[in-house]
């Protein structure tokens, strides 16, 4: 389940208790993909976006898991999908009401909504809970928290192209949390973490949501680091110091192994000294420059969003660059005990990851007929390729989505 204010997911195994939620599945019209069936009321064009979408993600899990029998013979995935939160709750049964979606494996559903969500985060949540039906599915219908979750998370982080996903993303939001949990010695004692229960897991999350957050980022690190680490270091592209040993595990695990049984089978029973590896590591990781440029371009939407609320609307680039420097004009985003202040140099969000400032055609409006704003477009040469769309909301509030239209370097 992923819960939209706490930026974490968790797995519910469940089946649908609550006769409301059959009186309002059976209002949404069925769409079929490649691999799922969708039960939607969403407009149809994003329904459409998303089914695209969670089909290409599916093809990502089987490529990255292609030691496992990923054949289901026809056979599709249930996905239910609502654009209002309140319909999700009825047919959820009102379990965990701050969720922002759910896994069902015993019933093969999945079910999520976009109403405050907004449509990215709505794909990133479909990105994470298609994870855990696939991995119920393929690999263990019990894999331990830190091991579905982890995973989970290096899905939904994954930035799709239009053609492919980039995986192994790193984003900037992740680091601060992450180094900030470092740095307080908030991260969890690597024993604890890998034989943690889901009862364990899921009283943590609900007695206490900074901590949650500290174990969702936690467990999405630690698979970072046994899934990327190396590649980066010296290394030659591709040369991942643990990754063989980490397939490794999943197969006995799939295999009937116990769990902490299958870590020190694949690794050793050195805990502390994966910590130690995994701390200096942590100490020295970057954000991915995809995974930049998309934050730098969600910043200026919030700030073009905040002014417009203020009653101040911009016609050219250039305009909304100059007064942004001149007032050296920053925003403060608070994420769950992380909070962090935009650049006190505005110039940054109007030059590429070298430095060299955007010209009129690599960053510009777009007007978009019926949208509150005009499309924000950065199409830099060799970088990825953003345009991020803006839509009314109920209260006269605004929100956005950021699309990649190509560009990139995944792994």
């Amino acid at each position: 389940m992923r819960l939209w204010l706490a930026g974490v997911i968790l797995l519910v195994f469940t089946g649908l208790a609550s006769a409301a939620g059959l009186t309002t599945s059976a209002k949404l019209r069925i769409e079929e993909t490649n691999h799922y069936r969708i039960h939607t009321d969403l407009d149809r064009e994003l329904s459409a976006d998303l089914g695209r979408r969670m089909d290409a993600m599916y093809e990502e899990y089987s490529r990255r898991l292609a030691c496992f029998d990923t054949n289901h013979s026809g056979n599709k995935f249930n996905v239910y999908l609502f654009a209002k939160r309140n319909n999700y709750l009825e047919f959820t049964g009102y379990r965990l009401s701050n969720a922002a979606g759910v896994t069902m494996p015993d019933i093969n559903v999945v079910a999520a909504y976009l109403q405050n969500q907004g449509r990215d985060g709505l794909r990133q949540t479909l990105q994470h809970e298609a994870f855990h039906q696939f991995a119920a599915s393929v690999i263990n219908h019990d894999l331990p928290p830190w091991l579905n979750e982890g995973l989970a998370v290096v899905f939904e982080e994954g930035i799709w192209t239009g053609r492919n996903f980039l995986l192994g993303q790193i984003p900037p939001r992740r680091i601060r949390q992450l180094q900030n949990d470092i740095a307080s010695n908030k991260l969890i004692d690597f024993h604890t973490m890998l034989t943690m229960s889901h009862k364990d897991w899921n009283t943590v999350l609900n007695s206490d949501r900074m901590r949650g957050a500290t174990e969702y980022t936690q467990a999405w690190a630690m698979c970072e680091f046994l899934i990327y680490a190396g590649e980066h270091e010296g290394s030659p592209r591709g040369h991942a110091k643990y990754r063989a040993r980490f397939l490794d595990m999943l197969q006995r695990i799939h295999a009937g192994t116990d769990a902490m049984a299958a870590f020190t089978q694949a690794f050793s029973p050195n805990y502390d000294g994966f910590q130690t590896l995994f701390t200096r590591w942590a100490a020295g990781l970057v954000p991915s420059p995809e995974a930049t440029l998309i934050e730098r371009q969600n910043i200026l939407a919030d700030m073009l969003s905040k002014f417009s609320q203020e009653g101040r609307r911009f016609d050219a680039m250039d305009a909304f660059r100059q007064t942004l420097i001149r007032g050296g004009y920053q925003m403060q985003y608070t994420v769950n005990n992380v909070k962090w202040e935009t650049d006190a140099n505005p110039r940054i969000y109007f030059r590429d990851l070298d430095g060299r400032p955007y010209n009129s055609d690599e960053q510009y409006f777009d007007v978009r007929d019926g949208a509150p704003l005009p499309d924000l477009v950065c199409d830099a040469v060799a970088q990825i390729h953003l345009r991020t769309r803006f839509y009314d909301l109920p209260g006269n509030g605004i929100e956005h989505e950021t699309l990649v239209e190509g560009g990139g370097n995944g792994r």
